[in-house]
């Protein structure tokens, strides 16, 4: 479980510190505050362990420049990355994980890589050079392993569909999990759910809903009922990793999103996943404050402010202050 994160010179963070994160975490704060950019930054560090995104079929490095507008890449925009486009210092994010803490380094260089290079057990000399000591080795493996499935789950995801269920559904179906899909779309989505299937449609398939009238196809679903089927389907196939959720509110009716963010927390107990969750939603976060007391899950929300330097002042909430901020709305 990651317990801290530290982020300097990275888009529009010039230095930020976040401590004891817990398994489920909720980021706030105005636009522009830096909550997206704490959750690219974990992404970027999990690149160390694996470079591709299981998700999408494409490069860490270069989804993390191209998915605000849709366009760059590690070639070609790569410094957009650095604060201030200043290329003349890393990119430094350094994640406590454990009794661990992994030092990060991203480079201006043409070479597509993330390095680590320190550790709170293990020399930097070691680092480079093959590890032969057993306990050396375990302790790497497991925060490579635990790295290396880290998942964002972001608004772009449900433009990757037919990658999601080439690579999802096979999953899900091996295990009957499916089934638990199926179960949460009937109770907030549509009450006439009775299964999943593929759908021929000219030479292809797509995933479908099977309706007690009609079949449909998960592609021409609501806004909200699609993002939690994906949202849903991903985490089932996870465990033991960090899932790095922005604005899951997005097209949500809050009854929707309670369900949703119920089988969230049911899913992140069982396969032991931490949670970094950003909102601009007071609905969201009094919802999770009410679930997680049924999971006897532990939570932290954490308020993020950014000075006109760069500079990200973050502080803790307590329960009074979620209600202060009721309060004015």
């Amino acid at each position: 479980m990651i317990k801290g994160i530290q982020v300097q010179n990275f888009r529009g963070i010039k230095k930020c510190i976040i401590k004891n994160l817990d398994q489920v975490n909720i980021l706030v704060g105005k636009n522009s505050a830096g909550k997206s950019t704490i959750l690219e930054a974990v992404y970027l560090a999990s690149a160390w362990a694996q470079p591709l995104d299981k998700l999408r079929l494409e490069s860490k490095l270069d989804y993390v420049i191209s998915r605000r507008m849709n366009r760059g890449s590690w070639k070609n925009t790569r410094r957009i990355l650095w604060h201030n486009m200043n290329t003349s210092q890393n990119i430094e994010i350094s994640l406590a994980i454990g009794k661990e803490q992994l030092k990060f380094l991203l480079t201006d260089s043409s070479e597509k890589a993330v390095h680590l290079v320190s550790s709170t057990t293990l020399r930097p000399a070691r680092l480079e050079t093959p590890l032969e000591e057993p306990e050396e080795k375990t302790t790497l493996q497991q925060y490579k392993i635990f790295l290396e499935n880290v998942a964002l789950l972001d608004s772009n995801l449900p433009h990757y569909m037919e990658k999601l269920e080439k690579q999802i559904w096979p999953l899900l179906l091996a295990e009957r999990l499916d089934k638990i899909l199926v179960s949460m779309i009937k109770e907030a989505y549509e009450p006439q759910a009775e299964g999943l299937t593929y759908m021929p449609l000219g030479d292809e398939y797509s995933l479908a809903l099977q309706l007690a009238d009609t079949t449909v196809r998960v592609d021409d679903l609501g806004g909200g009922a699609k993002n939690a089927v994906i949202y849903t389907a991903v985490l089932l196939t996870l465990k033991n990793t960090a899932v790095l959720m922005e604005e899951p509110e997005i097209h949500q009716h809050p009854a929707g999103l309670a369900t949703l963010l119920n089988f969230v927390l049911k899913i992140a107990k069982q396969n032991n996943l931490q949670l970094i969750i950003t909102t601009h939603s007071i609905e969201l976060i009094k919802i999770l404050q009410r679930l997680v007391k049924e999971h006897e899950l532990p939570i932290r929300i954490f308020h993020l402010e950014r000075t006109p330097k760069g500079i990200i002042e973050v502080r803790e909430l307590e329960e009074i202050d979620i209600q202060v901020m009721e309060n004015l709305r």
